[in-house]
């Protein structure tokens, strides 16, 4: 799921994929590809000539243009087209998804392939929406993931079961100037003790800005759900504006940590200082950190629906999208620094020296530390409203 859109709110989309449910009759073939059962030799062959229309947020630059200029000339070469089809937020995908259903329409679907979120994928997969059974069966999940990873068999708490392939990770990281506070906090006790030190120098998003609730989504890790809202309590007044006034945004954090009026930044986009000293947006002597043991991470998982007209192209898609060349692409500071989902001790030494780039950049963090999982998605908003009435009050 997304970083910018994996927790939408999608109540109408819920209840419209619960009814569809309510509609459907009990044929079991819904949730089968045509030839679910053959080797992946015979998707492969079915899927030459087949177009994937392939739904996923538009928003993002750089995902639509390692879509177009990498992964789908790869495509091309197992006889694949990919086309693109832009969206503003996953429920538009599924909604289509579910008028199909609704409608009666079980085979030679609109939507062949979606960049899914957690919480739909969760409807979805109550309602039988998804194509059953395939995600475990690629190549390269076989080959390169490690089947023991819970932050790959379970999405947002809901286990996967073959239903969706990942495609990438998202991490939450801390940035510093090395220049202006070369010891940052490596832990949120370090961190309300610099704030308490340093008055107005420390502050986050407020929720429900995906970006600050991922930082309290983190702090409710470290110290539950109670701990964390008194800690938050306790940081409040010695943040900047004296807790009054919030950023709205990540973006407005980032200026004001690039203008040198906050020590800190934060993102769950693990590659943002590279984008960001790009982009000139903060000094070159920007570095990425840790607070705790690890970052709190999610993954991107790619679905097909089961009535999908081209589920075999489908397919072959996902399985390139696990391809070390198109994972180590993917990763690459320069392009997108996105963290692999795949188990490096799996690969051999040609394919880890893929992620050579990684390694070698000082923008982007080359161990990303325990992962620390992610709540429910149903918990969310409710720790957003608690935040809320508690802190920001």
């Amino acid at each position: 799921m997304h970083p910018r859109h994996a927790l939408a709110t999608l109540f109408t989309v819920v209840a419209a994929v619960a009814l569809a449910a309510c509609g459907s009759d009990d044929d079991t073939s819904v949730s089968a590809s045509a030839g679910a059962t053959a080797d992946f030799a015979a998707i492969e062959e079915e899927a030459r000539g087949q177009t994937v229309r392939w739904w996923l947020f538009g928003g993002d630059e750089k995902i639509n243009a390692y879509v177009d200029d990498v992964v789908a000339p790869e495509a091309a070469k197992s006889g694949v087209t990919i086309e693109r089809v832009p969206v503003t937020d996953t429920a538009d995908a599924v909604q289509r998804v579910v008028t199909e259903r609704r409608a009666g329409k079980r085979t030679g679907g609109a939507v062949d392939l979606i960049w899914i979120n957690g919480e739909n994928f969760a409807a979805g997969k109550s309602a039988g929406l998804w194509l059953e059974g395939w995600a475990d069966r690629l190549p390269n999940a076989q080959r390169y993931l490690d089947p023991e990873d819970r932050s790959l068999t379970e999405d947002f708490q809901v286990p996967v079961e073959g239903q969706e392939s990942p495609w990438q990770r998202a991490a939450f990281v801390f940035a510093h100037d090395t220049d202006r506070t070369p010891r940052p906090p490596r832990s949120f006790d370090e961190l309300l003790a610099y704030a308490k030190a340093n008055p107005g120098r420390v502050t986050y998003p407020a929720p429900p800005d995906f970006t600050g609730s991922a930082f309290v989504r983190q702090v409710v890790a470290e110290k539950g759900e109670d701990g964390a809202m008194s800690y938050l309590r306790e940081l409040a007044p010695h943040l900047h504006r004296g807790g009054r006034a919030y950023p709205k945004s990540e973006a407005e954090l980032t200026t004001l940590f690039g203008d040198g009026e906050v020590d800190f930044a934060m993102s769950y986009d693990s590659a943002f200082v590279a984008a960001a000293v790009r982009k000139g947006q903060v000094p070159r002597t920007t570095r990425p950190f840790l607070i705790g043991d690890g970052a709190l991470q999610n993954t991107s998982y790619v679905t097909i629906p089961a009535n999908a007209a081209n589920a075999a192209g489908a397919q072959v898609l996902a399985n390139l999208l696990l391809s070390p060349e198109l994972q180590a692409a993917k990763a690459d500071p320069d392009a997108l620094g996105n963290p692999t989902v795949l188990d490096l001790d799996r690969l051999d030494e040609d394919e880890r020296g893929l992620f050579s780039a990684v390694a070698d950049s000082p923008y982007v963090l080359a161990d990303l530390g325990r992962a620390v999982p992610e709540i429910a998605a149903a918990k969310v908003a409710p720790i957003e409203q608690r935040w809320t009435r508690e802190v920001l009050r």
